[in-house]
């Protein structure tokens, strides 16, 4: 939710089309600092959300191997995006130093300095295509596995169905997105939408756990 309020290129900040490289490349690059910030951010936002999904590891001590491949099927979908904010930091990076940047001995050229943002862009692009077919996944695999642990349904079993069922339209829309006949714009706004929804979702399960919610935290 942090990188698509203030990721230069996003919704608010110098907002550009995701589809256009060169527009969503210069929102960053004019953005430096702030890019570099966000990136750093979303990484340690990631690595502090990965740490508190590994405690319903604890939850599975019966077995249940649903709840455990969910909970490394998040563990991995963060990793996947981690991967792609240092692609677009590095991104960042050469543009930063072009001036040094050497290609056999010799100072590389606007071309084809140019051409390496594009080629990290669109890498970076390919990996975040990953990052929703896997994060849809998980979100239906953990969510599911929190939510057979509730035996009435109260505001945190409704936060881990909504987490699940996030999962199951972000995969119908990453299946229909693929196809050349939907409008990759569509599949961009799609994802977003989903993308935030879960990410409420997984904030009031968040918040479940800080208040020791029963199905939601390890017994002593």
């Amino acid at each position: 939710m942090i990188a698509l309020i203030l990721y230069p290129g996003g919704w608010f900040v110098d907002a550009t089309s995701s589809l256009d490289f060169q527009s969503t490349i210069d929102a960053m690059v004019e953005n430096d600092n702030l890019s570099h910030l966000v990136f750093f951010a979303v990484i340690i936002a990631c690595l502090a959300i990965s740490y508190g999904i590994l405690s319903f590891w604890r939850l599975s001590d019966s077995g249940d191997a649903l709840l455990r491949f969910g909970v490394l099927l998040n563990l991995f979908h963060y990793g996947i995006y981690i991967l792609t904010m240092g692609m677009r930091h590095m991104l960042v990076a050469i543009a930063q130093h072009q001036a040094d940047i050497e290609v056999d001995g010799v100072a590389a050229s606007p071309e084809q300095i140019n051409d390496y943002l594009v080629m990290l862009q669109a890498g970076s692009g390919g990996l975040h295509y990953a990052f929703v077919v896997v994060s849809s996944v998980s979100g239906v695999v953990l969510g599911l596995g929190l939510a057979r642990r509730f035996s009435s349904l109260n505001r945190y079993a409704v936060a881990c169905w909504v987490f699940c069922f996030a999962g199951v339209a972000g995969l119908l829309n990453a299946a229909i997105g693929q196809q050349a006949e939907a409008a990759p714009v569509a599949f961009v706004v799609a994802s977003n939408v989903v993308l935030t929804v879960a990410a409420v979702a997984l904030l009031v399960i968040g918040i479940g756990v800080l208040r020791g919610e029963r199905e939601l935290v390890p017994d002593a």
